[in-house]
């Protein structure tokens, strides 16, 4: 196992956070939305089931609730449901989209459909740049050179989701810890 990235002790406990180097791509995953992007270097679509002209010709429908969706490319990749503010490495590359009729079944107006279909995109971007982690939580011991691993999880997207993901369970075991 590679070095931590950091760790994150309480009292009785020690959590080391990991980069997670073999993460489950989240598009591959049931997805709300569907993305479709076109870039000659990145490949990021569910699907090519469209070219450019008919993606814009499906989007336009009246039963298709649609986001664009932009790319940033310097040094790794950003993508967002608003345009970045650099002209020169950016630019919009596709959409995300659904029906109407999928967000009536999830008992949704096309506002919550809309945050929902921007954190598809986010978790995306996080996936894209590597920001995928993973913990390992230890029992402490009088001895610095033995543990026991009592909990761990990998594939969390976002720094700060595992960062609090962490804390709770570190709060839950020292809890547990208390009522026995």
């Amino acid at each position: 196992m590679t070095e931590a990235i950091e760790t994150i002790e309480s009292d009785n406990y020690v959590a080391n956070i990991y980069i997670d180097n073999s993460p489950f791509d989240p598009r591959e995953d049931d997805n709300f939305g569907t993305l479709i992007t076109f870039h000659s270097n990145y490949h990021i679509s569910d699907n090519q089931i469209f070219t450019k002209e008919e993606l814009i010709e499906h989007i336009q429908k009246d039963d298709i609730f649609s986001l664009p969706v932009y790319m940033y490319v310097h040094s790794g990749i950003a993508i967002s449901t608003t345009p970045f503010n650099c002209e020169w490495d950016s630019g919009q590359v596709g959409y995300i989209f659904v029906t109407y009729e999928d967000i009536e079944k999830e008992g949704w107006n096309t506002e919550q459909a809309e945050k929902f279909l921007t954190s598809e995109i986010e978790t995306y971007s996080n996936y894209l740049n590597g920001e995928v982690y993973g913990y390992v939580i230890s029992k402490k011991e009088d001895c610095e050179h033995s543990s026991d691993d009592v909990h761990s999880c990998w594939g969390l997207i976002g720094y700060e989701w595992v960062e609090e993901e962490v804390k709770n369970e570190l709060k839950y075991f020292e809890e547990s810890d208390n009522e026995t």
